[in-house]
């Protein structure tokens, strides 16, 4: 199933390339912590994302130790964080406190080229999404749902001016976790050059 949405998200990704996402209402929810990068002209806070996607596995991993996801997760790991990358467009790592990666038992972290504007119509087609800023950045999140099953909150960060520039992306049990491996992983990956 999950597969099946990401094939279904890079199709709705490839037709909407260029167009604006949709986004519900501002939340008004907002990060205590203080923002990360840059500025752009509005005060935003913007992080340069043009190479992100050509980030390793190692180094999407280094984003938030071993020790964080244990404390957001409430249990150990079970294993190393491992991660995959795609050759640019995109690249990953999770976190999983269970053999196998099953909702509620992982924090995934994932940098792609489908760029903020993408995740955003992705959440909104999908469930009922909030926006929100994460350590001053912009963001969209949704909560797991039960109808349609959705069984993992996620949140998208955009980084850079423009919303098809690379954004993060974060899978976890809950919209609070999400927020808060967020506010850890935004500081670090303004230092990544």
């Amino acid at each position: 199933m999950r597969l099946a949405r990401i094939a279904t998200a890079a199709v709705i990704a490839a037709a909407l390339s260029g167009c604006g996402g949709m986004v519900a209402p501002t939340s008004g929810a907002s990060s205590p912590s203080p923002s990360a990068g840059a500025s752009d002209a509005t005060g935003d806070p913007v992080i340069d994302s043009a190479t992100l996607p050509l980030l390793t596995a190692d180094q999407v991993c280094a984003l938030m130790t071993a020790t964080e996801a244990t404390t957001l997760l409430g249990s150990p790991l079970q294993q190393m964080p491992s991660g995959q990358a795609a050759g640019g467009q995109d690249t990953d790592c999770v976190y999983q406190d269970a053999e196998v990666v099953v909702a509620g038992s992982y924090i995934k972290v994932e940098i792609n080229r489908l760029g903020f504007s993408g995740q955003a119509t992705l959440i909104n087609l999908h469930r009922g999404a909030h926006t929100l800023k994460v350590g001053g950045f912009e963001a969209i999140g949704a909560d797991a749902q039960k109808d349609p099953v959705i069984e993992e909150a996620v949140l998208s960060i955009k980084l850079a001016k423009e919303v098809k520039d690379p954004a993060l992306w974060i899978e976890a049990p809950t919209s609070t976790i999400a927020e808060q491996a967020a506010v850890l992983i935004l500081a670090r990956l303004a230092a990544v050059r």
